[in-house]
């Protein structure tokens, strides 16, 4: 029962209709980190913001795109029960076309053997009854229907990156087309 309702659960994020409007990716950061302050504080974790004061307005459905923010930096904070760092960054990518997120902290790292898995529904690395491995799938899901990418560098005891590539105009002319209407 708990399998068929989370594949349901992951196939409804990955066909409910897209609400696209032009988003100030800052803002969904800035609102992220304000919701998970406490958290990060409480777990001896220092946050540090580096976000690009020039961001063009990204077109998205901006509550999904702070469902991907928020579950990124609730990750990375489990990554580091014993305290650590965790940076937030936004920058425009040199093309002018397409805006960069990255979430980086210096936790304890992935295992190489789950890494390639990592996106993977139902992957996790946390323990039992701290989750379901949905949140990385999710927002796979939701970064590529915006016509972006997301990776992961990761490095035991090292830390981790996850960088998300998203096009200031989501690519999809149906889409578009529906923003316009």
């Amino acid at each position: 029962l708990m399998n068929s309702l989370l594949h349901n659960l992951l196939s409804f994020s990955r066909t409910s209709p897209m609400n696209l409007s032009l988003f100030d990716l800052n803002a969904v950061v800035a609102r992220t980190i304000r919701l998970t302050e406490h958290k990060a504080e409480i777990s001896g974790i220092m946050l540090t913001v580096d976000l690009d004061q020039n961001l063009p307005p990204l077109q998205c459905d901006a509550a999904q795109i702070e469902q991907v923010v928020l579950a990124l930096v609730i990750n990375a904070i489990d990554a580091m029960p014993h305290g650590g760092n965790l940076w937030v960054s936004t920058r425009t990518l040199p093309d002018g076309e397409q805006i960069e997120l990255q979430v980086r902290d210096d936790g304890v790292g992935i295992p190489p053997d789950i890494l390639p898995r990592i996106f993977d529904p139902f992957t996790t690395t946390k323990e039992v009854g701290k989750g379901v491995g949905l949140g990385l799938a999710v927002s796979k899901g939701i970064v590529e229907r915006h016509g972006g990418q997301i990776e992961v560098v990761s490095e035991l005891g090292v830390g981790t990156t996850f960088r998300i590539i998203l096009p200031l105009r989501a690519e999809h002319p149906e889409q578009a087309q529906a923003a316009a209407s």
